[in-house]
Formats: C-alpha cells, sequence, structure tokens
C-alpha cells in the first residue's frame, strides 16, 4: 500500500511514460557464442561451440624446450682481456690433475708460498741473527772507537759540537755499512728483499683469479649443452672449448654459503676472516720488524743508537752474568743501580747533548704497526667486493705467513733460551 501510494505521486507519473518508453536491455551473449566467428544475432541456431585444442604427444626427436637458465643466456663470449692466456693456463691445471676449484685454490697457494716467498723469508731471519750476534756488537765497539778519534780530530781542527756531531754520524756510518759487507748482512737488502718478491706475486695472482672469476661470471646461466653454440655465435673468440668449459666450471663450483665461487660473499663471513687473519700476522710479526728497525737505526743513525743504549735498563740477571764475565776475564765490574760498569773504565765517548737526550723520535715500529692495522680493516671492505675465490685464496696466504711467523718466533725464543744457558754455563 505504502509503494503503492508512493507510485502515484505526481513526480514518478510524470516520469514513467519516459520509463515506459525506454528499450529492455539485451543480456550479452555467452562466452562460447563470442568465440565463434560464423555467429549471427539473426541466427536462431546455436553457433558450433570450438573445442580447446588437445595437447599433443612431445617429439622426442626435436631437441627439449630451453629452461629459465637458457633465457637469462647471453648470447656472446667474454671479452678478450690482458690476462686472459694467464687466467686460461691456471684454470687448465684442476681438470687436469682432477682436482675441483675449491681444492685447487689453497693447494696452489702453499705450494708456491713454500716454493717462492719461503726461501727468502728464511733467508731474512738468518741475516737479522747474523746481524745482530755478529755485528751489532762490533758497530758499538767501533762507534765507541770512532767517537774518540772524531772528536781529538775536532778539536785539533778547531771544530764546533754541532759540527762534530755530523762527522762522526759520517765516519760511523761509513764504518757500519762496512762491518755489515764483510759479513753479508745489509740491513737495507734484508729488509727490501722479501717484500720485493712476495707483493708482484701476490698482486699478479689476484688480478689473474679476478679476471677469472670476471670472465665466468657471464656464464652463470648457462648450461653446459649451450656452450658450443655460444662458440657458433664468434667464430673469430680466442676462446676455446676447454677453455670455455673450464670457465663454466668455475662459475658452478660453489663454497659453503656461497653459491659461486665467482659471486661476493654478501654474509661479510669471507672478508672478516681475511681482516681478521691480517691483523693477527701483524701482531706476530711486529718483532721482526723491531728487529730490522734496531739494525737499521744501528748503522743509520749511530747516534741516536749510541743514546737509546746508553739508557736501557740492565736486568739483574744480566748483571750476574756480566759481573761473572768480568770477573773470569780479569776485569771486575762494579754494579751501580740498573747500570754496570767497569772499576776501571776506558775514557769514555763524549756525552751527547742534552737536546738529543731529551729529543724523543717517533717510534718507527709503533707507526708502521698502527698503519699496517688501519690498512688491515680498510681491506675488509675490498675483500667485501672481491669474488669468493680471491678471498679464500687471500685467506690461505694470510694463514701461511701466520703459521710462518709463529713457528720462525717459537725458534728465535728456544736460540735465544740457548744462548743465554750458553753464556750462564760458559761465565
Amino acid at each position: 500500500m505504502i509503494l503503492q501510494s508512493r507510485l502515484a505521486t505526481p513526480s514518478v507519473r510524470a516520469v514513467a511514460p519516459f520509463l515506459s518508453a525506454r528499450p529492455a536491455r539485451q543480456l550479452a551473449p555467452p562466452a562460447c557464442l563470442l568465440a565463434s566467428r560464423n555467429f549471427s544475432l539473426s541466427s536462431s541456431t546455436p553457433p558450433p561451440v570450438e573445442s580447446a585444442p588437445s595437447p599433443s604427444t612431445p617429439d622426442l626427436s626435436s631437441p627439449a624446450k630451453p629452461v629459465l637458465s637458457d633465457l637469462f643466456a647471453p648470447d656472446s663470449l667474454p671479452d678478450p682481456t690482458f690476462f686472459e692466456p694467464l687466467s686460461d693456463a691456471l684454470l687448465s691445471i684442476p681438470s687436469s690433475l682432477s682436482l675441483s676449484y675449491l681444492a685447487f685454490i689453497p693447494i696452489a697457494t702453499i705450494l708456491y708460498r713454500a716454493a717462492l716467498t719461503l726461501p727468502f723469508n728464511v733467508w731474512q731471519r738468518r741475516r737479522i741473527a747474523r746481524f745482530a750476534n755478529d755485528v751489532l756488537p762490533l758497530v758499538k765497539k767501533e762507534q765507541a772507537r770512532i767517537a774518540l778519534e772524531t772528536r781529538s780530530d775536532c778539536r785539533r781542527a778547531g771544530k764546533s759540537y754541532e759540527e762534530y756531531l755530523k762527522e762522526f754520524q759520517k765516519r760511523a756510518k761509513k764504518e757500519a755499512y762496512a762491518i755489515a759487507r764483510r759479513h753479508n748482512c745489509s740491513p737495507r737488502l734484508t729488509v727490501l728483499v722479501p717484500p720485493l718478491v712476495h707483493m708482484p706475486i701476490l698482486i699478479t695472482a689476484t688480478l689473474v683469479l679476478r679476471d677469472a672469476c670476471d670472465r665466468a661470471q657471464s656464464l652463470l646461466a648457462v648450461t653446459p649443452a649451450s656452450l658450443p653454440s655460444l662458440l657458433d655465435l664468434a667464430p673469430g673468440s680466442t676462446l676455446t672449448t676447454t677453455a670455455l668449459s673450464n670457465l663454466h666450471d668455475l662459475a658452478s663450483t660453489s663454497f659453503l654459503w656461497v653459491p659461486s665461487l665467482v659471486l661476493p660473499d654478501v654474509t661479510m663471513y669471507l672478508p672478516l676472516g681475511v681482516g681478521l687473519l691480517m691483523l693477527l700476522n701483524i701482531e706476530v710479526s711486529s718483532q721482526i720488524r723491531r728487529q730490522t728497525q734496531e739494525a737499521r737505526e744501528a748503522i743509520e743513525n749511530p747516534l741516536d743508537a749510541m743514546v737509546a743504549q746508553a739508557g736501557k735498563p740492565v736486568s739483574a740477571a744480566e748483571r750476574r752474568r756480566m759481573v761473572a764475565r768480568g770477573a773470569r776475564d780479569g776485569k771486575p765490574m762494579v754494579v751501580r743501580g740498573m747500570a754496570t760498569v767497569p772499576s776501571r773504565p776506558a775514557p769514555p765517548p763524549p756525552p751527547p747533548p742534552p737536546q738529543a737526550v731529551e729529543r724523543k723520535k717517533p717510534d718507527t715500529n709503533k707507526i708502521i704497526s698502527n698503519a699496517l692495522r688501519l690498512a688491515s680493516l680498510a681491506f675488509i671492505t675490498i675483500a667485501g667486493m672481491a669474488p669468493a675465490a680471491v678471498c679464500i685464496y687471500w685467506m690461505t696466504s694470510n694463514a701461511f705467513t701466520l703459521v710462518q711467523n709463529a713457528v720462525f718466533r717459537w725458534i728465535d725464543r728456544d736460540e735465544e733460551k740457548k744462548r743465554r744457558m750458553k753464556r750462564i754455563m760458559s761465565g
């Protein structure tokens, strides 16, 4: 009743003629009718429904369809590089030895370090020991003699104290180099030869391995079956089938959590391991750097070496050994505090000026150690951008250096104990 009363209102009655004259909406034909090409709205017969094509059985004689990895495969070979011959030769070794690249990189690193760098490190260690045991005592004795002779000559010539210091430095340095050459242990050659041998090998091996990883990275999405097709696309390429297969094997080799050796370690575990091993090497090798610094200072700056030696404290055991040695040689020693002097000493060399005693030169060994520590921390960032194969090479090389320095340090301590026991027994 309410609806009829509303329809009877004047506004609804005015709109009703227009509503009745509007044509009825026609429904769209079904999808099957639209899919037919011969469908006609005037036809009363239902259109034929086109059936979907039945799946055909695959032809085993035809090649397989490409997988997802093939869709992203490159359509060209890696560009030739400067280190391509060396990297191809390096990658051909594991296949001939039936080794994986994961095992080949550490083994090759240990072998070349043992064959090329270890002999020079042993040579350096022997020269340092010979300088400390044979050359340095002679240098100190000659410096005392040269100081007296230079003082007498400068007094007769009427020279000033500054001129005397310059003359003493010149004569003492010349005599120290002569003694070192006679014993075949020049400090400069001892310090420079091992780094000059190791650094070029390290840099070259890193660049060659990095070049191999960069070229193999373009083959990550390539299947072994599609490698010959890449060679057909570039008939003038210098790459052979064997070299291309070796690059693909390197790209398909994984290491624990790293999916491929040619990719960086996104977890940063390998770069952190490289930096930690570098820090350990710096701390262990600090003794070798200190010994080489003392040898270099004894020759390059004889006056500073004399000042440092004069202010160096003497332990109680060393004082007892010196007293016993002096009594055996017929030269009794008198111990005064921390210093030990003969009862009838020879005329001492002229004392250094107060400026030389008060002036403290920066510790070169400490500066070098701090610089190397900062470099090792910065090297973590560089290792984070390097492929995993390069990080494994760096870790193996640093581990070899760490073991080598630890063994050398243990041998040095053992030899020092033997020398002290020999002095005690002889004294």
